[in-house]
């Protein structure tokens, strides 16, 4: 439970319309005094303010330091604000404990947790853990960076329920006691440049998601990540590993996967039977198969694997990550719109065939995109160019035929004009989507508005 009286005072930095908003709301209810603090100004919280339960007093406006003159118990920082801003150094000075919304959660909750990060993968693996668990009649709760606050549904757990949280490293920078059960970080690739110092201070963000587990824990990770597999001393957990090569717990060969314990090796799935696309999600899936067996293993259960494996086929994945939308005169149109990294691209790349048409471009987020011009010359016959870095990406990609849109229907009429029958026509930007939506999930539904006007 939360070490504070009734009459604490908590401020909660970053009053979004999730993660900061629930987290007000429920310390509200519990009856602590609860001020919330946003850059934004009054009328652009004005939607958010409405839907506060309670007395909660708004700083719109202001996240000047001189807020904490207040007197405050704890700050709940909400992950989209980051922690070098004054108003959280001052805090940490003057010996306030930051913590995120994830952690005090975690200090109401019962039952078991698995948590999960990673640079790529972190929503379908999440998501299609949580399916399972569900699917074989386990109390299941899935949330966290996937769009669910923790906060919302920690009270609903139990001593029988297992958590399903995908963390972000924004949400791993303000645990403290958080310790899951189940650990995995499914890749670290560079992401977020803009925010860390570099790939050491992002995967120290990443690693903490294993700081405060136990030897009686499961720790699972990529082996053909480098930088994951020369970061393992200071792992406590008992460890399991996925890889494309024989060398691990989980393994892919001859198109299908296989789990290898107490000495033997067992072939759980024929990938081709998955309806999800692409190599990276057979990733996932040994991924998810794993923290599954570990989630049986702690808890003593027997392994069905015959009912994980059907559990496992029946999942349809998400929208927006290799969404197969549908084809018109011939074109297949696949919609990646999440795939805001380079490294999500390459995998998306390796799932289609040569001579297909990319749609791409957007805010850049400090990555290297130098390093998908072997994968584009190699996949892609021409490029279709959208948003702020189209005239930089043309300049990157010189040597493949491409051309800019103005918008979402100009892209799809141009890529549709550059391909052929039986031609593969994705969205997979490798850019965040604010220069010209709202997020992804708009970007998407865009793309998906722009083909059926086709359809139609």
């Amino acid at each position: 439970m939360l070490e504070l009286s009734k009459n604490s005072k908590i401020l909660v930095v970053g009053l979004g319309k999730r993660s900061g908003l629930a987290v007000c709301n429920f310390l509200s209810k519990k009856g602590y005094k609860v001020y919330a603090s946003d850059s934004k100004s009054d009328e652009k919280l004005k939607d958010i303010i409405k839907q506060l339960t309670g007395d909660v007093k708004v700083f719109a406006g202001n996240q000047d330091p001189s807020i904490l003159r207040e007197g405050f118990d704890m700050v709940v920082l909400s992950p989209g604000v980051p922690k070098s801003i004054p108003l959280i150094k001052a805090a940490y000075e003057k010996n306030i404990p930051v913590i995120a919304e994830v952690e005090l959660a975690y200090r109401f909750m019962k039952g078991f947790m698995v948590a999960i990060t990673g640079t790529d993968g972190k929503s379908t693996t999440t998501s299609l853990v949580g399916h399972i668990l569900s699917e074989l009649g386990i109390k299941t709760f899935t949330g966290g960076n996937l769009g669910i606050p923790f906060i919302t549904f920690t009270e609903e757990t139990d001593e029988h329920s297992v958590s399903v949280l995908e963390l972000s490293s924004f949400q791993l920078e303000t645990i403290d006691k958080l310790k899951p059960d189940v650990s995995a970080v499914l890749n670290v690739t560079p992401d977020h440049l803009d925010r860390y110092d570099d790939m050491r201070d992002y995967l120290r963000a990443k690693l903490r998601i294993a700081m405060n587990q136990a030897p009686n824990d499961f720790y699972i990770y990529r082996k053909d990540d480098k930088m994951l597999t020369q970061n393992l001393n200071d792992i406590k957990a008992k460890k399991f590993s996925f890889s494309m090569k024989r060398d691990s717990d989980a393994f892919y060969q001859d198109g299908s996967i296989f789990i290898r314990y107490d000495g033997s090796e067992t072939e759980v799935l024929d990938t081709s039977e998955m309806q999800i696309l692409g190599m990276h999600n057979i990733e996932n899936t040994m991924a998810a198969l794993l923290i599954i067996f570990a989630v049986f293993k702690k808890n003593g259960m027997s392994v069905d694997w015959k009912r994980i494996t059907e559990a496992c086929l029946s999942f349809k994945g998400l929208a927006h990550r290799m969404e197969m939308i549908g084809t018109f005169n011939g074109r297949t149109f696949i919609n990646d719109s999440k795939a805001t990294t380079v490294s999500a691209v390459e995998m998306a790349l390796n799932s289609v065939p040569y001579g297909s048409i990319l749609i791409m471009g957007g805010r850049t987020k400090g990555d290297d995109y130098s390093r998908l011009t072997r994968a584009i010359k190699e996949k892609i016959k021409h490029l279709i160019l959208i948003g702020e870095s189209a005239n930089d990406f043309k300049k990157y990609y010189k040597n493949v035929p491409s051309e800019v849109a103005k918008s979402m229907d100009d892209a799809v009429r141009k890529a549709v004009k550059a391909s052929s029958i039986d031609d593969v026509i994705l969205l997979s930007p490798a850019c965040a989507s604010f220069d010209m939506f709202a997020n992804f999930e708009e970007r998407g539904e865009r793309f998906k508005e722009a083909v059926l006007k086709l359809v139609k």
